[in-house]
């Protein structure tokens, strides 16, 4: 529990000493608030809180698994580890796969092993810090491995190298897997920020550098999502640094680990997750969707409910971007669950922000 939370929960306590039914409203009062979220979807969509604040803490990367979406959610620390991999059904029903007393804080992406990676197909591989809290995040981040078919044993994989002792692979974001077929196929990306770099991982535990961004012309990246025909890479970026951004773009990286100048979007604001509508999807099957996070509050304001500036986007054909919702706190995560749009929202950062609750929740998004 961070210094600022247990300061908080200190005059809390204190309250209820003095006047239990007082504090009670106060307390409950203090949560209503700091809670609190109002999703306005845009013409021709409709939105619903399918999983409400109070058992996510930082809900980032999902993926689809059979009739499930597994996904990382960073916090909850237990020791010296942290974060949990869960399960979240259709109807919003999470289910805990991995408790955080088994795994280093997956604070990044994370992604399943398709049959072409080795011998290692079907299990987790998760872009990790190598330690807890907000210094772990500064260092080289691992790959942890998780195998759900031996009752989800976590071990590390390998270390991301940094490009120099200044250069550290740190604050990891995303890992995914290329597509099968592709020139991507049979390897695992994966972004880290503070090295403006992608690396790429395979199985036969060789992690290197595969391209590392120019600051000036394009910013670090962040998220990863292969476009559809598999032949190129998109990758939103950041310009600025994550915490103080000015700007985004999404970005092609081509097989080779050229990165195309041109933008295929670009805007003032700091975008995060992306993905590619599904056909079932209706009227913008095949359009790129992009959330964006807005005004990123680090470190998170005491006992407040932060800036509901965060959006959903839609990318046209022409590359423009279209509004499909808005007032989001901090929407990082985003996946297409068949025809249903899933927004995963952190709302105060664990980590970096210090809020250590379980404030995180995912909007369901239709037309």
């Amino acid at each position: 529990m961070g210094k600022r939370w247990r300061v908080l929960v200190g005059v809390v306590l204190n309250v209820l000493l003095i006047a239990s039914a007082d504090a009670d409203d106060e307390l409950k009062a203090l949560l209503e608030r700091v809670m609190a979220h109002d999703i306005k979807p845009a013409a021709g969509f409709t939105a619903k809180v399918i999983v409400p604040p109070g058992q996510l803490y930082d809900p980032l990367v999902m993926h689809l698994h059979d009739e499930a979406v597994w996904l990382n959610d960073d916090g909850k620390e237990e020791g010296d580890k942290g974060s949990r991999l869960l399960a979240i059904d259709k109807q919003g029903k999470v289910s805990v796969l991995v408790d955080a007393n088994k795994m280093l804080p997956i604070s990044a992406g994370f992604d399943i092993a398709p049959d072409d990676f080795g011998s290692f197909g079907g299990q987790v591989f998760a872009l990790s810090q190598p330690k807890i809290g907000d210094k772990g995040g500064l260092e080289n981040y691992v790959i942890q491995r998780i195998n759900p078919r031996d009752n989800y044993a976590v071990s590390i994989f390998c270390t991301l190298p940094g490009l120099s002792k200044k250069k550290v692979s740190g604050i990891g974001v995303d890992a995914s897997f290329g597509p099968p077929g592709s020139p991507f196929a049979g390897k695992l990306y994966a972004s880290t920020t503070l090295n403006e770099t992608i690396y790429q991982i395979t199985p036969d535990g060789k992690c290197l550098p595969f391209v590392t961004f120019d600051t000036k012309r394009h910013g670090g990246p962040l998220y990863l999502r292969f476009a559809p025909d598999g032949q190129s890479l998109l990758v939103t970026v950041v310009r600025g640094g994550i915490f103080a951004a000015r700007g985004s773009a999404i970005l092609r990286v081509l097989p080779d680990g050229k990165v195309v100048d041109k933008p295929v979007v670009e805007a003032p604001t700091l975008f995060g997750s992306l993905d590619v509508a599904p056909a079932e999807f209706g009227l913008y099957a095949g359009q790129l969707f992009v959330v964006d996070v807005g005004h990123y509050e680090i470190p998170v304001p005491l006992g407040q409910a932060l800036r509901a500036d965060g959006k959903v986007h839609r990318v046209t054909p022409e590359g423009k971007l279209e509004l499909v919702a808005s007032g989001f706190i901090n929407p990082w995560g985003l996946r297409f669950v068949g025809n249903r749009l899933w927004v995963a929202d952190i709302n105060g950062d664990f980590i970096y922000g210090k809020r250590e609750l379980p404030d995180g929740f995912i909007v369901e998004i239709t037309q």
